[in-house]
Order: C-alpha cells, then structure tokens, then sequence
C-alpha cells in the first residue's frame, strides 16, 4: 500500500507539468515511472539481463525483438545516452533496411529520430547523443548514399516542418556546446562545415539560389576558421575546398544579380 501511495503521489506531481507552456513535442508520460519504481533495488539486474539479451538480438539480425527490449532498457535507464543512440541507429539504419517501398523506410527513419529526439530531452546535457542525432539528420538525407533521400526530404517537410540540414546543424552545434565525450571536437566541426556545404548544393538543386547563397557563405567562413583552427589536420583538403566554395560563391551571386535585374 505505500509503494503505490507513492506511485500515485509521483505521478500526480509529474501530471502537474502536462499542462505547463513549454512547447516540447516530447511530454513525460507519467506511466513511465511505474517500473522504476516497482522494480527498485532489482533494476540493475533487469537491466543487465536486458542488455544481454539485446546484444544477443542484435548478432542474430533479429531488429524487431531488438526493438522491444531497447524499449524496455530505456524505460528502465531513460538517462544513460547509449541506449537511445543504438536504438534509434537500429530504426533508422537496421529496420529501414529491411523493407523496399521508401514509405515503409522512413516510417522507421522517422521513428528513429523522433526517438533520438526523445533520448536528448531526458539527456540534455550528452553532447554524443546530439552528435548522433545530428548526423543522422546529415547522413541519412545524403543522395549519395541513399537512394530516396529525396523523397525523405520531402517526408520530413511535410510530417514535421522541418528541414533535415537545419535540424543537423543545430544539434551538431549543440553537440560541441555539450562537451562529447566520445567524439572528438575536430570532428564534429568538420562535420558542421561538410553540412552547410551540401545544404548549399541541395538548396541551390531545389532552385532556392539566394538559400544556396547564404549557406555557401556560412560555409566558406566555417571552413575558414576550420583551417585557421587546425592547421595541422590533413584529413581533407580544405585548401581546394574554399576555392570550390569560392567560386560557387560567384556563380550564385551572378545567378542573384540576374534575378534582381
């Protein structure tokens, strides 16, 4: 009886918070609660029987079984980042693989990044789980790589308003504002510089020029100070790089004075 007496007082104090201003997509669901406190003292083994069984799932390929017990293991650990990161990389990347139709992948896109969004919300200050969060939001959207990522630009206009390069460039700079511990800075800079480059390119394939124009200015200075910064990083050549930038630079001012006249 008083177990549940403070079952029910926690969550009358957590539903307090629903009807609060704050804008989050993510509201803390009071339910969520429940099995941290039913548990006590026994949830460090659940959640090492847990893990077992979700490293297990993971080498046998089984990503749906997998699924379930990530879910399990982030009700139980909601503030350990590693969890939300290998569960949102398994919707995103391991169970979008598994269909065809490119509806049925971005459902799982779209879920992953939605959960990864969660898992920063509940980790507000992991800088690696904005790192990932980030790159998906880079990576998955990349035409190089992936063959609709067209059509999951588009998706995610249309499901969130949202626009993925914005989305990667915020929680990228939030990353290296958060102190990651399991990426290093260089990185995550160089990664920020490689965003706003293709952000140009997709803008200005999408025939938005004076978009394209700003984002290869925002480009060319981040890559600037990159090279200012690091010197001795010879992982890309940023030299032929800014000369590239530059003369897009003119190509898309040229294209703008066209427009205006």
């Amino acid at each position: 009886m008083l177990l549940l007496c403070s079952i029910l007082l926690v969550n009358v104090w957590i539903a307090s918070f629903r009807n609060t201003s704050e804008t989050s997509i993510f509201r803390y669901d009071p339910t969520e609660s429940i099995p941290l406190l039913l548990l006590g003292g026994f949830r460090g083994i659940a959640v090492d029987f847990l893990w077992a069984r979700a490293i297990a799932r993971h080498e046998e390929k089984k990503y749906y079984e997998l699924l379930t017990v990530n879910n399990l293991i982030a009700k139980l650990q909601p503030n350990f980042p590693a969890v939300w990161i290998f569960q949102a990389w398994n919707m995103a990347y391991n169970i979008a693989n598994e269909w065809d139709a490119p509806q049925n992948k971005w459902k799982w896109i779209y879920t992953g990044l939605n959960f990864a969004k969660k898992g920063a919300v509940k980790n507000p200050d992991s800088g690696d789980l904005f790192f990932e969060l980030g790159y998906m939001y880079f990576h998955l959207f990349d035409q190089r790589v992936f063959k609709y990522a067209l059509y999951y630009r588009e998706q995610l206009k249309r499901d969130a308003g949202e626009d993925n390069y914005e989305e990667s460039l915020y929680w990228l700079r939030q990353s290296l504002l958060h102190a990651p511990k399991l990426r290093n800075p260089l990185a995550i800079e160089r990664t920020v510089c490689h965003a706003l480059w293709h952000a140009a390119l997709c803008s200005e394939r999408e025939g938005n020029f004076d978009r394209a124009l700003q984002y290869t200015e925002s480009a060319m200075q981040e890559w600037e100070r990159y090279r200012a910064n690091h010197p001795e990083d010879t992982s890309t050549n940023v030299n032929e790089l800014i000369r590239t930038i530059e003369k897009k630079k003119d190509f898309l001012q040229s294209v703008s004075k066209n427009d205006t006249w």
